[in-house]
């Protein structure tokens, strides 16, 4: 009986190894998309730094939990809801190589929200080498979208960070 239970470790592991090889080779790979930055994590657990060419919504108050309750207590949670979402981001180089990023954001309110903006550039390394860029106002109409647009001032940007954060 234990040469049997062997025998089946050692088939897991060769489908295992099979299995990997084969999503190696053919650059297959399984991704989740979601809509804004992942929540918060363990630093412990997990790796905390800076997602590189991504956005990050800073504010609490831009991105809520909610919770299904029943008589007074949490029994499930749904997911995110968020007064803004953002709907798509991206880069490209210039005409005099630099960087242009843009973010579109969507509110997802009836009313109007005012947002702030900025972006950290970052070379090869994923070393930051332009300093924050000034927080830019964004207005949004409600149940509308807003695109916001930054330039590098420097040619050997390789990567980007848009933090957004509720207007001050």
């Amino acid at each position: 009986m234990n040469g049997l239970l062997e025998g089946r470790v050692r088939i897991l592991k060769l489908l295992s190894a099979v299995s990997f090889i084969f999503a190696v080779l053919t650059g297959c790979s399984t991704t989740t998309v979601t809509e804004g930055p992942a929540p918060g994590m363990k630093a412990e657990r997990f790796y905390a730094g800076i997602r590189m060419n991504s956005v990050a919504i800073l504010d609490r108050s831009l991105q809520k939990w909610y919770v299904v309750q029943q008589n007074g207590r949490n029994v499930a949670e749904h997911g995110k809801v968020g007064k803004i979402a953002v709907e798509k981001t991206g880069v490209s180089r210039t005409a005099t190589n630099t960087l242009q990023v843009y973010t579109v954001l969507r509110n997802r309110t009836n009313y109007p929200l005012q947002v702030q903006a900025r972006v950290q550039f970052f070379d090869q390394s994923e070393v930051p080498i332009e300093g924050p860029s000034s927080w830019q106002r964004l207005m949004l109409d409600p149940q509308s979208v807003v695109a916001y647009k930054e330039f590098s001032t420097r040619t050997d940007c390789h990567f980007y960070y848009i933090e957004i954060r509720e207007g001050r």
